[in-house]
């Protein structure tokens, strides 16, 4: 197989610009971040940047892949453990990109910018439901859940509390972790089939 013309792609330069948006993301907001601002953060070349993104969007796309990682979609044989396994799943990737500062400044702003709303919807609230929607399912199947339960909100009434939670502590993920089995079990005892 032959590889394309050109330099080959640098893991560290992509990782490197795409941390550098996430960190302006944080620190400016999408409507005032610039492809130069993060250019000058990243350290490379604009060449590099523009070879990759040609607009602000796509590379906020990318840095929002980046911050979101894949969820694991686990089958453990019950949803307290398939539950588990993602809630921490998603602390350990909220930790590691630095969500406490960046997800409050996202929130923000996505229900005044439509472009970024839609950015985020589709490439970090829509995998992480489809994730949740899978696992309740699942339940649902085993008998773990009646029937007649609207998924749906059942994944709002999940993860409502547990990022509401997590704006009010900003700097500290655990209260949000160790909120997410609780709040799964009350709904459970509503939820489960009589």
């Amino acid at each position: 197989m032959s590889r394309p013309p050109g330099r080959p792609r640098s893991a560290e330069s992509h990782e490197a610009i795409v941390r550098a948006a996430l960190d302006l993301l944080t620190e400016v907001g999408f409507a005032r971040l610039t492809m130069e601002q993060v250019q000058r953060r990243s350290g490379v070349g604009k060449a590099t940047i523009y070879r990759r993104w040609t607009s602000k969007a796509e590379l906020v796309k990318e840095a929002i892949r980046f911050f979101s990682a894949e969820l694991p979609v686990p089958d453990t044989g019950s949803l307290t453990g398939d539950y588990a396994i993602v809630a921490r799943a998603a602390i350990a990737i909220a930790e590691d990109r630095n969500a406490a500062l960046l997800m409050p400044r996202l929130l923000s702003e996505v229900g005044h910018d439509a472009e970024l709303h839609a950015l985020f919807t589709a490439h970090l609230v829509e995998p992480r439901r489809a994730v949740m929607r899978t696992m309740l399912e699942r339940a649902r199947d085993r008998g773990e859940i009646r029937d007649d339960v609207d998924i749906d909100l059942v994944i709002d009434m999940l993860v409502g509390p547990v990022i509401y939670r997590f704006i009010l502590e900003r700097d500290d993920l655990r209260p949000a972790a160790e909120r997410a089995p609780r709040v799964l079990e009350l709904l459970l005892s509503g939820l489960a089939p009589s």
